[in-house]
């Protein structure tokens, strides 16, 4: 049987928040905006090579499989 992973989101949240908050402090707007932005596309090209490296793993055991 699976161990069952506990996640406490509540904490987790307030921990990043507070991690942006420390890192941001003195910033201008366009400075905060900035931030967000590449860390929103940094996640989308992380996001997107795994699905393409998962995409290449199942055609390749779809492919031993024949």
């Amino acid at each position: 049987m699976k161990e069952k992973i506990k996640i406490k989101a509540v904490d987790m949240v307030r921990r990043i928040r507070d991690e942006h908050a420390q890192m941001l402090t003195g910033k201008s707007e366009s400075e905060i905006i900035a931030f967000f932005k590449n860390a929103g596309e940094a996640a989308r090209q992380r996001a997107k090579s795994r699905q393409s490296t998962q995409s290449l793993s199942q055609q390749k055991g779809y492919r031993d499989r024949e």
